[in-house]
């Protein structure tokens, strides 16, 4: 099995040591994979004391507020606990060593907090959380008398903290924990309750709280969700169609949920309706429908909608051809830290395609793509993690290293990705032929893989990839 090596080329200013903009801009073209689509929250939460703030793509977090004791789900426990250590920002400072995500407005609506909020913990499993009585399942509302309202609010009042400082948690836990709330979310939603549905389709796929990711479980949920008008839900049980995750892959049924969503307003499924009409899967293809969807998705603010309209721009496709428009959108996206704008404009600098030619200008994007890409990986984005390795594998914004590139495929793969594998499969030529021997190389290192290394991903390739999953 590879090893990852000691060094990480991390610094544009060592980029630069290594020959400059242009021997940076003078690289292959990158087209990345876009991990669309799901609706905002559809994420692992990060290897710390606290997640971004996951909340529907329709929803803003809400102040907390105590739930009624006598309303909602779970009983309050007063924990002592002594913080461990970490570093965040290069400062020290206090760790519960869980991981948590925010309680939306559907977990919040299952267990009755009304418009409380806190922290939930996805997982307990390190010595300082055992010591302390917290279990996965707990939902965090106060830290030393002050309201958490979510797994960033965790994470800003830890920073105020010191290591083996002695710190009172306010935790609601229901029953012993996950098992029991398992049991509660189900009983809830299997009597019509929609955010028990919704929730429990979200962390069954995700494989918080509960154990492994049950993708058939999770589609039951996100289905009885969606039929009783959760529009996230119908967006993600349209993604388990199109993909054939978790159920059978259906392109038709995913458009039809996809347009049921969007035509509720939700942002993510207007853009995946769009990439099915630019595609034609599902529907028959239609560059015009694919530019009014997009741009439904737009005027929502919705970033991956940017990318793809700006591509149809660009080509003429369903829309006027119209250059100044194409780089508008990209940069729009890019701006919001959407790394595969990033990169498309760092090639349009690059070649001089509809913009002035600047070698140096896309030696900057190109950097500043790859920063984007390793900040999402970091976070564990699979399909990010599979750009970065094929940023080191071509050079583009990182001093190439087949070595570091080997290490972050392997590692997307074992993240056990559905979506990753599907799309590879899909559309293998997102790679070069010699990329795609490339990766059959690593997957024979790997011992997943005894095929032919002629690019050609057939099957076997699939069940090399899906393998790496299972050996994680």
């Amino acid at each position: 099995m590879r090893s990852r090596p000691l060094f990480i080329v991390t610094s544009t200013v060592l980029a630069v040591a290594l020959g400059g903009a242009s021997a940076l801009a003078e690289g292959p073209r990158w087209t990345p994979l876009t991990g669309l689509l799901a609706p905002e929250g559809e994420k692992p939460s990060d290897k710390t004391d606290a997640s971004r703030t996951e909340t529907s793509s329709t929803e803003k977090p809400k102040p907390p507020r105590k739930a009624d004791s006598s309303a909602a789900a779970g009983t309050r426990l007063s924990l002592k606990a002594v913080l461990g250590r970490t570093v965040a920002d290069g400062q020290p400072h206090g760790t519960l060593g869980v991981n948590t995500i925010a309680v939306d407005s559907d977990l919040a609506d299952a267990l009755g907090f009304g418009t409380a909020r806190g922290a939930l913990v996805t997982d307990a499993a390190s010595d300082t959380a055992r010591s302390a009585g917290l279990v996965a399942g707990d939902i965090i509302e106060t830290l030393q008398g002050r309201d958490i309202a979510g797994a960033e609010a965790l994470a800003q009042e830890l920073g105020k903290t010191n290591p083996d400082q002695e710190v009172t948690v306010e935790v609601r836990r229901v029953g012993a924990g996950a098992a029991d709330l398992k049991r509660l979310l189900v009983e809830r939603a299997n009597g019509g309750n929609v955010g028990a549905a919704a929730s429990l389709g979200r962390l069954l796929s995700l494989g918080l709280v509960f154990g492994p990711k049950t993708y058939s479980e999770a589609a039951t949920y996100y289905l009885k969700a969606a039929e009783a008008g959760h529009l996230a839900s119908m967006t993600r049980y349209a993604l388990f169609a199109k993909d054939g995750v978790g159920i059978a892959k259906n392109e038709a049924l995913a458009a039809t949920w996809f347009r049921k969503a969007a035509a509720g307003g939700q942002d993510a499924a207007m853009t995946n309706l769009g990439s099915l009409y630019e595609t034609g899967r599902g529907v028959k293809q239609d560059y015009a429908e694919a530019a009014r969807w997009y741009r439904a998705a737009v005027d929502k603010g919705h970033v991956f909608a940017m990318h793809r309209l700006a591509l149809l721009y660009e080509a003429g496709r369903g829309v006027k051809k119209d250059d100044q428009e194409a780089v508008r959108l990209l940069r729009a996206a890019s701006d919001k830290g959407l790394s595969e704008a990033t990169s498309w404009l760092a090639d349009k600098y690059e070649q001089g395609r509809g913009i002035p030619k600047d070698e140096y200008e896309a030696y900057k994007l190109n950097a500043e793509a790859a920063d984007q890409v390793r900040r999402s990986a970091e976070q564990g984005n699979a399909v990010a993690t599979f750009n970065l390795g094929i940023l080191y594998r071509i050079g583009k914004g990182v001093k190439k290293s087949d070595t570091e590139a080997a290490y972050w495929v392997v590692r997307s793969l074992k993240l056990g990705d559905k979506y990753l594998v599907s799309e590879l499969m899909r559309n293998p030529n997102v790679l070069s032929e010699a990329d795609r021997k490339w990766l059959q190389e690593v997957l024979r290192d790997e011992g997943t893989y005894k095929g032919p290394i002629n690019g050609t991903f057939t099957p076997e390739v699939r069940t090399a990839m899906e393998a790496l999953a299972n050996s994680a």
